[in-house]
């Protein structure tokens, strides 16, 4: 896998209940590398109450957080990530019509995306919001990824096609 001794960071990216995370613990078990989890989940089922527009600076700053941590304390050259600031930046853009919070994060070019479509289908969630928006979120991620110059894979169909479309990506 050539592709992956020049990046440090294997992010997966795109709307609600697209297959992010279960396609990100599969990567990271076949990778033998680090998952580095999504910080949100915990975060808003801590906070006990729907979030509010400050509450993405804190998800943002415990994101990226938790991807240093990982970066400097695995032995390992890479990380696999089930989200990273695209998450914030999409749901702040969709939500809020802004793009304070993520201003001056740009995609940087030792990290690979891996954009899932959300063309499986929806399973309900209690932090799940967009059921039906679902395709105009992940055109905001697209352009996105699109518009900074990101690389980037954009994966769909069943798990097994995901996944061999992300290690051949990768190669």
């Amino acid at each position: 896998m050539e592709k992956l001794k020049s990046i440090q960071k294997i992010v997966l990216t795109g709307p609600e209940s697209s297959g992010k995370t279960t396609l990100a613990q599969e990567l990271s078990k076949q990778l033998d590398c680090p998952l580095v989890p999504e910080f949100a989940r915990p975060y808003l089922n801590w906070l006990g109450r729907g979030y509010v527009y400050q509450d993405l600076y804190s998800i943002l700053v415990g994101q990226t957080a938790w991807e240093h941590w990982y970066l400097q304390h695995s032995s390992k050259p890479i990380v696999v990530c089930d989200t990273d600031w695209t998450v914030i930046n999409v749901w702040e853009k969709f939500g809020y019509g802004s793009n304070e919070v993520t201003q001056g994060f740009q995609c940087n070019p030792d990290t690979y995306y891996l954009l899932c479509s959300p063309d499986i289908p929806w399973k309900a969630d209690p932090l799940r919001e967009h059921p039906v928006d679902r395709d105009a979120l992940y055109d905001l991620y697209y352009q996105l990824l699109q518009t900074s110059g990101a690389s980037f894979t954009i994966l769909q169909g069943s798990l097994e096609n995901r996944i061999a479309a992300s290690l051949a990506a990768l190669q």
